[in-house]
This record gives structure tokens, sequence and C-alpha cells, in this order.
């Protein structure tokens, strides 16, 4: 008869082989690799996005900590990740069978705080659908009002995904082995896979909002006062923005979400060895190739609206040019354009 004792070494021996297997892995390692390297360029180009342009944002107080605090998330992910991603490749070019198990507690450090970042980055958008309807209802009135409803949502979106978190995770016991710094444990990854899909398709509902909304601003009734046409100007060009950032991070977090779901349901028909199977599922490429592709894909598209506005200032607007009256047209219109540092 087998005690606890002997199972327990046998399920090690099992779990130290497979990540043995695992790091011997071609397509496991190229894409282990290519992770870190994501996120290795993803971090320097994401502080230069965040110190040089999101903080300089000209655009309403409320509507800029929200994206302040979006792209600020998807840093911190990125380098947690490029520290954890590098430290597994140098331990795989070097460890073989049990030490290449992860320890729990480095496990539980990295894991927790990524996947909170993750999902995070997920729910933000429904803050920004908020405010965008906020802007809107009080067009003409908004431009001047304190920043506050942005901290606000942002700090119930952060309380409510943390609540998310440690109910997802109340009865996760984080014994190990773990072999992967992605893989899910057992008694939380089905429940954390719905949250995930909850996620995307609450951001493709944030999507639509925001695209209604943009279509309810072109319908305002046309107003010839010029802080109100500014605020409507302000108001089209950061909700294009949104919905550009919004649409590619719905394109690759549910390339994440379905290739991680197909992969774990469809997997074990798939693939006849156990180390192929674990392979597919530990894959994770989608979200820091985003960060990486968001920054650049950021940039340009700041640099397209502040063209338009340069061509809406030189065709559409009649500045007068004369005293003081000539000098307050002038700073309303520069502070319609992005800053680039």
């Amino acid at each position: 008869m087998i005690d606890s004792g002997q199972m327990a070494l046998t399920e090690l021996a099992e779990h130290c082989q497979l990540a043995d297997e695992l790091s011997n892995h071609i397509v496991y390692r190229l894409l282990l690799g290519y992770s870190f390297l994501a996120c290795f360029i993803a971090t320097p180009a994401q502080i230069y996005f965040f110190v040089k342009i999101c903080l300089k944002f000209h655009c309403q107080g409320n509507i800029k900590f929200l994206l302040n605090v979006y792209f600020l998330v998807s840093l911190l992910f990125s380098l947690i990740s490029a520290c954890a991603f590098g430290w597994r490749n140098i331990v795989t070019q070097f460890a073989t069978d049990c030490n290449l198990l992860i320890h729990r507690y480095f496990f539980t450090a990295y894991h927790l705080p990524s996947l909170f970042l993750m999902t995070l980055q997920m729910l933000i958008p429904v803050g920004f659908s908020i405010e965008r309807y906020v802007a809107l209802k009080n067009a003409g009135s908004y431009e001047h009002r304190k920043t506050r409803l942005g901290p606000v949502l942002a700090a119930i979106l952060a309380a409510v995904d943390s609540l998310c978190m440690l109910f997802l995770f109340s009865d996760e016991p984080f014994q190990g082995p773990f072999i992967s710094l992605i893989l899910v444990p057992p008694a939380s990854a089905a429940h954390f896979n719905i949250y995930c899909a909850i996620l995307l398709l609450i951001q493709i509902g944030n999507l639509v909002v925001n695209v209604i909304l943009l279509k309810k601003q072109k319908i305002q009734p046309s107003v010839h006062n010029l802080s109100y046409r500014y605020e409507m100007e302000e108001f089209k060009d950061a909700t294009n923005f949104i919905l550009f950032v919004s649409f590619w991070h719905i394109v690759f977090a549910g390339s994440y979400v379905i290739g991680g779901s197909l992969a774990r349901l469809v997997g074990p028909m798939v693939f006849d060895k156990m180390v192929h199977y674990t392979a597919a599922r530990a894959m994770f490429c989608a979200m820091p190739t985003y960060n990486v592709f968001i920054v650049f894909a950021a940039m340009w598209k700041l640099k397209k609206i502040d063209q338009r506005k340069k061509g809406r200032m030189e065709k559409d607007i009649e500045l007068n040019t004369v005293g003081n009256a000539g000098i307050e047209n002038y700073n309303k219109v520069s502070k319609m354009l992005v800053n680039f540092g």
C-alpha cells in the first residue's frame, strides 16, 4: 500500500520531469524569450510615454487622470513581467529537473500582482465610459470642473478588481509545485478564465458605449460659443483616442482569453504529450505584445489628432488677433494641441 508520503514524492518527481521537459521545449523557450524581450522593450518606452506625454495631456482633468492610471498600470505590468521573465529565462538556461520548479513565495509575489494589474487594465475602460457620459451631459461647463470624478472612478474600479481577485483566489492554497509563472493554479483557473471572459465582454460593451457617445456628440445642437465648441472638439478627440486604445486592447486581450481557453479545453484532445499541452497553456505573448504595440500606436494616434487640430484651427477658427481677446483666443486654441515635449 502506497502512503501519502510516497505519493507526494511521486507527484514531485513527475513535476520535476515535466519542468525539465518544458525548459527544453523549443517553442516554449522561444516564446518565453520573446515575452521577456517584449516586456524589456516596453518598459523604457512606456516610461518615456508616461512621463513625456501622458502627464502632459491637454484635456479635462478627469479623463487625463484615468488615462494616466491606465498607462501607469500598463507600465507596472511590463516592469514586473520583464523582471520575472528575465529571471525565468536565466533559470531555464542553467537549472535542471527540480531546480526548475518555482518557489511558492516567488510565484505568489509575481502571479497575484501581475494578474491584478492585467485585469485592472481591462476594467479601467468602464471609467472611460462613465466619465465620457458625464462630460457629454455637462457640455459647456465640464471643462472647468475639478478633478474628482476620475480619482473616484479609479479607486472604485481598483477596489472592485481587488475584491474579485480575493474572491477568485480565496480557496487557492498556493502549495505548488509550480512550473510556470503564467499558469493559474488548478483550484482558481476555471473561475479566473470566466472572470477574464466577463471583463472582455465588458470591454466590448464599453467600446459600443463610446461609439454611441461619439455619435451623440456629432448631433449636438450647433452653438457658436467658442468655449463650448472647444469643449466639444476636446470631447471628440479624447473619445477617439479612447476608442483607439480600447479597440486594440480588446484585440490583444481577446487573443489572450480565447487562446488560453482553447488551450485549456481543446489541448488534451490535440496534444498527445503533457509537455506540449503545458507549453500551449504557458504561452503568454498577447499582453506583452500589446504593451509594446500600444505605446508606439498611441504616440502615432496622438500625433494624428494633433495634426487634425491644427488643420481645424487653420480652416474653421478665425482668431481675433488684436489685444487681450486675441491673446485669450490664442491660448485657448494652443491648449487643444498635444504637447510632445
